[in-house]
Protein backbone atom coordinates (compact mmCIF):
# COMPACT_ATOMS: atom_id res chain seq x y z
CA UNK A 1 0.00 0.00 0.00
CA UNK A 2 2.74 2.30 0.80
CA UNK A 3 4.34 1.96 -2.30
CA UNK A 4 0.92 2.50 -4.57
CA UNK A 5 1.22 6.57 -2.31
CA UNK A 6 4.39 6.91 -2.83
CA UNK A 7 4.01 5.94 -6.67
CA UNK A 8 0.63 8.42 -7.24
CA UNK A 9 3.32 11.24 -5.16
CA UNK A 10 5.60 11.06 -7.56
CA UNK A 11 3.05 10.85 -10.30
CA UNK A 12 1.49 14.37 -8.97
CA UNK A 13 4.62 15.93 -8.47
CA UNK A 14 5.71 15.35 -12.04
CA UNK A 15 2.62 16.25 -13.54
CA UNK A 16 2.90 19.75 -11.30
CA UNK A 17 6.27 20.52 -12.81
CA UNK A 18 5.43 19.55 -16.04
CA UNK A 19 2.90 22.05 -15.96
CA UNK A 20 4.90 24.56 -14.39
CA UNK A 21 7.35 24.26 -17.07
CA UNK A 22 4.76 24.45 -19.71
CA UNK A 23 3.87 27.41 -18.14
CA UNK A 24 7.29 29.41 -18.10
CA UNK A 25 7.81 28.25 -21.35
CA UNK A 26 4.76 29.67 -23.07
CA UNK A 27 5.44 32.86 -21.20
CA UNK A 28 8.67 33.18 -22.28
CA UNK A 29 8.05 32.70 -25.93
CA UNK A 30 4.97 35.00 -25.84
CA UNK A 31 7.25 37.37 -24.39
CA UNK A 32 9.60 36.57 -27.32
CA UNK A 33 7.41 37.42 -29.59
CA UNK A 34 5.09 40.08 -28.16
CA UNK A 35 7.45 41.75 -25.98
CA UNK A 36 10.84 40.95 -26.99
CA UNK A 37 13.15 44.22 -28.01
CA UNK A 38 12.43 43.94 -31.63
CA UNK A 39 9.23 44.75 -31.40
CA UNK A 40 9.19 48.54 -30.80
CA UNK A 41 11.49 48.53 -33.85
CA UNK A 42 9.10 46.92 -36.01
CA UNK A 43 6.04 49.06 -35.06
CA UNK A 44 4.43 51.95 -36.76
CA UNK A 45 3.96 53.98 -33.75
CA UNK A 46 6.37 56.68 -33.61
CA UNK A 47 6.58 57.13 -29.78
CA UNK A 48 7.43 53.38 -29.50
CA UNK A 49 10.83 54.23 -31.92
CA UNK A 50 11.16 57.38 -29.97
CA UNK A 51 11.45 55.07 -26.76
CA UNK A 52 13.67 52.67 -28.61
CA UNK A 53 16.19 56.03 -29.40
CA UNK A 54 16.23 56.99 -26.23
CA UNK A 55 13.82 59.50 -24.22
CA UNK A 56 13.60 62.87 -25.55
CA UNK A 57 15.42 65.65 -23.49
CA UNK A 58 13.58 67.13 -21.18
CA UNK A 59 13.40 70.86 -20.29
CA UNK A 60 13.55 73.27 -17.12
CA UNK A 61 10.12 72.93 -14.39
CA UNK A 62 7.99 74.92 -12.85
CA UNK A 63 6.34 73.73 -9.75
CA UNK A 64 2.91 75.18 -10.00
CA UNK A 65 1.84 73.65 -6.90
CA UNK A 66 -0.34 71.56 -5.29
CA UNK A 67 -4.30 71.91 -5.79
CA UNK A 68 -7.13 71.24 -3.80
CA UNK A 69 -10.73 72.02 -6.00
CA UNK A 70 -14.29 71.57 -5.65
CA UNK A 71 -15.05 69.84 -9.38
CA UNK A 72 -18.35 70.61 -11.46
CA UNK A 73 -20.88 67.95 -9.96
CA UNK A 74 -24.68 67.47 -11.24
CA UNK A 75 -25.45 66.78 -7.42
CA UNK A 76 -25.32 68.81 -4.22
CA UNK A 77 -22.35 66.53 -2.55
CA UNK A 78 -19.69 68.20 -3.16
CA UNK A 79 -16.39 66.66 -5.14
CA UNK A 80 -13.05 67.23 -5.15
CA UNK A 81 -9.86 66.83 -7.06
CA UNK A 82 -6.30 67.31 -5.18
CA UNK A 83 -3.33 67.38 -7.29
CA UNK A 84 0.24 68.79 -7.72
CA UNK A 85 1.59 69.92 -11.26
CA UNK A 86 4.93 70.59 -12.69
CA UNK A 87 5.22 72.83 -16.29
CA UNK A 88 7.91 71.35 -18.35
CA UNK A 89 9.16 74.30 -20.24
CA UNK A 90 10.90 74.99 -23.57
CA UNK A 91 13.81 77.03 -22.78
CA UNK A 92 15.53 78.37 -19.37
CA UNK A 93 16.13 81.77 -20.50
CA UNK A 94 13.98 83.98 -18.26
CA UNK A 95 10.74 82.39 -18.53
CA UNK A 96 11.50 80.55 -15.26
CA UNK A 97 11.58 84.17 -13.84
CA UNK A 98 8.41 85.03 -15.72
CA UNK A 99 6.78 82.19 -14.57
CA UNK A 100 7.54 82.99 -10.75
CA UNK A 101 6.26 86.69 -11.10
CA UNK A 102 3.12 85.35 -12.56
CA UNK A 103 2.49 82.32 -10.09
CA UNK A 104 -0.39 83.21 -9.02
CA UNK A 105 -1.90 83.97 -12.37
CA UNK A 106 -0.88 80.57 -12.93
CA UNK A 107 -2.41 78.94 -10.06
CA UNK A 108 -5.53 81.29 -11.12
CA UNK A 109 -5.37 79.08 -14.53
CA UNK A 110 -5.35 75.92 -12.90
CA UNK A 111 -7.91 76.29 -11.00
CA UNK A 112 -10.00 77.62 -13.16
CA UNK A 113 -9.88 74.64 -15.50
CA UNK A 114 -10.14 72.17 -12.71
CA UNK A 115 -13.47 73.67 -11.60
CA UNK A 116 -15.00 73.40 -15.06
CA UNK A 117 -13.86 69.36 -15.24
CA UNK A 118 -16.42 66.86 -13.80
CA UNK A 119 -16.07 63.61 -12.59
CA UNK A 120 -16.91 61.73 -16.10
CA UNK A 121 -14.20 64.37 -18.06
CA UNK A 122 -11.10 63.23 -15.37
CA UNK A 123 -12.04 59.44 -16.01
CA UNK A 124 -9.89 57.92 -17.71
CA UNK A 125 -6.36 58.75 -20.02
CA UNK A 126 -8.07 60.86 -22.76
CA UNK A 127 -10.19 62.99 -19.51
CA UNK A 128 -6.60 63.58 -18.34
CA UNK A 129 -4.97 64.14 -21.45
CA UNK A 130 -7.58 67.04 -22.81
CA UNK A 131 -7.01 68.44 -18.94
CA UNK A 132 -3.22 68.63 -18.97
CA UNK A 133 -3.71 69.85 -22.73
CA UNK A 134 -5.72 72.63 -21.55
CA UNK A 135 -3.55 73.80 -18.69
CA UNK A 136 -0.49 73.86 -21.20
CA UNK A 137 -2.42 76.16 -23.52
CA UNK A 138 -4.08 78.35 -20.91
CA UNK A 139 -0.33 79.12 -18.77
CA UNK A 140 1.12 79.65 -22.97
CA UNK A 141 -1.41 82.45 -23.04
CA UNK A 142 -0.13 84.14 -20.64
CA UNK A 143 3.63 84.32 -21.67
CA UNK A 144 5.32 86.40 -24.11
CA UNK A 145 8.01 84.48 -24.92
CA UNK A 146 8.70 81.04 -24.62
CA UNK A 147 6.48 78.20 -24.04
CA UNK A 148 5.45 75.59 -21.46
CA UNK A 149 5.19 72.29 -23.21
CA UNK A 150 3.67 70.02 -21.03
CA UNK A 151 2.20 69.41 -17.93
CA UNK A 152 2.81 66.41 -15.10
CA UNK A 153 0.34 65.58 -12.36
CA UNK A 154 3.01 64.50 -9.55
CA UNK A 155 -0.35 63.22 -8.09
CA UNK A 156 -4.04 63.21 -8.44
CA UNK A 157 -6.56 61.88 -6.15
CA UNK A 158 -10.15 62.60 -7.21
CA UNK A 159 -13.13 62.58 -3.96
Amino acid sequence: MAGKVELDLKLIIGAVALVILATVGSAFTTYLIFGGTGSALSSSDPAAVNDANGPRPVGPMFEAGDFTVNISTPTAQPRFIRTGIVLELNSERGLLQELESRHPQVRDRIITILRTRSIEQLNGSQGLEELRRDIVQSINELLPRGEVVDAFFMDLVIQ
